[in-house]
């Protein structure tokens, strides 16, 4: 076929996310080189995507890179393409957070290029047909979609046309398989853009149309460098060459489709199986919603996100700016980096997750302070839409989520200049060579035999008792700000046990009644541990091989310090424990009602990151307390454990 248009598009730059030293390395050795093809061969068209860090840091840095794009665009060389200026999950965010993102990257572009963008990317290619009434109220015409999407009855290499609820918007599939091979000489990629093009345009079905097919490919900024500096463009036809916007002009007719939600292939192969790529051989597209449930981490930042998301825009009076501020972070950590490393499409480490969660926190620090007043209170609603109610506490120093799924507190985020403690994973077999079995959080309760002490000691608990209960609520008196609640099981298989948990939670912190009872007809001896899990909120190097956490603890009388790295092991005698956050000079104040045991370990995680290896990608300090239990028949014990979130002298 000889008539037919290749648009070639410029992938942004997701690795370098707010990473300025990454951009600037990226910005010398790749974009500049092709900044500098592009002046020189006026008549080579390239369609661009940017990032707003990106876009920003060129027009903060070099400013000189804006005024070339800005003589490519008069020279209509170039196109560039809009997005979310975060480069957020569009289907997962609320619409007005979808339209402020992409007003946001609309006027950045305005005052950088001057010119508006007339159509947009997706980060990942994560598509919802809601987007279609945001994406035409913000005033652009088209979306580039990537091809596995598009159901292959209307892969056609013609643009389509997808419709909801009375609004419309045009498509261009990019076709990842149409890229240059690494060594592919240009010859063998020309020919075998042309047998696509042979084999996939056809023309009858399109009545009347006689617009030239196109096919839009994607490059990244590493592969259209190497493919600059071996000239691979040199013989290349450059009136076959198109830019979207141009094509739309003239383009008559348009495929009518549906495209389901979904996301392109390579986040959607990890979306079966936790870190196994698996092909999907359903009849529905994987979608968004699949990985986050997927991945328990990204589902919680995805909740906390939505949760933050509501008090932002349903905020009213009280201070503009720090509202604005709010806003803005909010949006900072919607980046689809925090969710999913898009280079290989799997779950982002837990550094990403932790900044978003951090920029969360100074978002709702924001709005607390732009209201007269901050109003404590203790809520119950379903949280994380699991169909069971979750309990907030919104207090001054702290916000928590208790979940009836071990009782536990599964987020515990400090709202001054802290993460979210609670953000632990958990270990998998095929990473650490363990299978942990419940999530990680505070307050987690074990009840073991004698036999299984070494298991705790080394916070790998083999028959986890009370942290897979699922518990229910007996009394909620939210003026109090107190829960109760009860969970039931089997001790060794054999023995009923009855625990009642009761938080009661203040301005700096929460205490814990816990009261245990035997409800069988024979004698229960065995070891009752309240597990703590601390998760690993910086990544700064100066964290990277010592913690960011320390013990102080008073045992058996004695003042000790420890490194939270070192393992502590004793059977009783703690009256008092400190962890101390030496990154965020934040502090953990633990004070059981009678002496205790104590347990600690660091744990790390390992999990995917630049490439398939596994590497070291955060960690855990989990601290047990423990008491030995003896109880006759029917006869119930009691356990309290106050702790207390304050500001450690700077």
């Amino acid at each position: 076929m000889e008539s037919f248009f290749i648009s070639l598009k410029l992938s942004a730059d997701f690795d370098s996310y707010d990473d300025e030293v990454l951009l600037e390395k990226n910005y010398q050795s790749f974009f500049k080189p092709i900044l500098t093809f592009l002046y020189s061969h006026e008549n080579f068209l390239l369609t661009i995507e940017f990032t707003g860090y990106q876009l920003h840091y060129y027009s903060r840095k070099h400013p000189e890179s804006i005024d070339l794009l800005r003589e490519l665009y008069g020279r209509k060389q170039i196109e560039i393409l809009g997005s979310g200026y975060y480069n957020p999950v569009f289907p997962i965010l609320f619409p007005v957070d979808r339209s402020g993102q992409i007003e946001k990257m609309t006027s950045e572009l305005r005052s950088s290029t001057g010119k508006r963008p007339y159509g947009m990317y997706l980060f990942g290619s994560i598509w919802d047909p809601s987007l279609i009434t945001t994406i035409q109220s913000c005033g652009l015409e088209y979306i580039v979609l990537d091809s596995t999407l598009i159901p292959r009855k209307n892969l056609n290499c013609y643009p389509l046309i997808v419709s909801e609820q009375g609004k419309s918007v045009k498509i261009l599939p990019v076709h990842k398989e149409l890229s240059p091979a690494q060594t592919e000489p240009y010859e063998a990629w020309k020919d075998r853009v042309g047998k696509f093009f042979t084999r996939n345009a056809d023309k009858k079905t399109v009545r009347g149309n006689s617009d030239a097919p196109i096919a839009c490919v994607p490059f990244s900024l590493e592969k259209l460098e190497a493919l600059i500096s071996v000239s691979f463009f040199n013989n290349l036809d450059y009136s076959k060459l198109a830019l979207p916007h141009n094509y739309f002009r003239t383009c008559r007719a348009y495929f009518s489709s549906y495209i389901p939600a979904g996301m392109e292939w390579d986040i959607a192969q990890w979306s079966l199986e936790p870190f196994v790529q698996t092909e999907n051989n359903s009849h529905f597209p994987l979608t968004i919603y699949d990985y986050l449930n997927l991945y328990p981490q990204n589902r919680r930042l995805y909740e906390r996100m939505m949760y933050v998301s509501l008090l932002v825009n349903q905020c009213k009076g009280g201070d503009k700016m720090r509202k604005n501020a709010a806003r803005e972070e909010l949006w900072k950590a919607q980046s689809g980096g925090s969710y999913i490393s898009l280079s290989l499409g799997l779950p982002a480490v837990a550094k990403n997750r932790q900044m978003a969660f951090r920029l969360l926190n100074e978002a709702e620090k924001n709005i607390r302070e732009s209201q007269n007043e901050m109003v404590e209170s203790l809520g119950s609603y379903d949280y994380d839409n699991d169909g069971l109610n979750e309990y907030v506490a919104k207090m001054e120093k702290f916000q928590a989520v208790v979940s009836l799924k071990s009782g536990q507190i599964s987020e515990f985020n400090g709202i001054r200049s802290s993460a979210n403690y609670t953000a632990s994973l958990s270990r998998l077999d095929k990473f650490e060579n363990f299978e942990d079995g419940y999530n990680r959080g505070f307050f987690i309760e074990h009840l073991i035999d004698e036999s299984s002490f070494s298991s705790l000691v080394s916070s790998a608990v083999t028959s986890p008792f009370f942290s897979k209960v699922q518990f229910t609520e007996k009394k909620f008196v939210p003026k109090r700000n107190e829960i109760h609640l009860e969970g039931t099981g089997l001790f060794m298989q054999k023995i009923p046990v009855l625990l009642k948990k009761n938080y009661t939670f203040s301005s700096t912190g929460i205490t814990v009644q816990y009261i245990v009872r035997n409800d069988s007809n024979s004698d229960l001896k065995g070891i009752f541990s309240c597990e703590l899990n601390f998760a690993q909120t910086r990544f700064e190097k100066n964290f990277s091989k010592d913690s960011q956490y320390s013990l102080e603890v008073i045992l058996n009388g004695k003042h000790e310090e420890f490194s939270g790295d070192k393992s502590i092991d004793s059977r009783a005698g703690l009256s008092y424990l400190q962890i101390k956050d030496s990154a965020d000079k934040k502090a953990f104040v633990i004070e059981p009602n009678e002496e205790c045991g104590i347990a600690t370990s660091m744990i790390l995680f390992r999990r995917p990151d630049t490439s398939l290896e596994p590497t070291e990608t955060s960690k855990t300090l989990c601290a047990n307390l423990f008491w030995n239990i003896d109880l006759s028949a029917g006869m119930e014990t009691e356990r309290t454990v106050n702790l207390t979130f304050v500001d450690m002298k700077k």
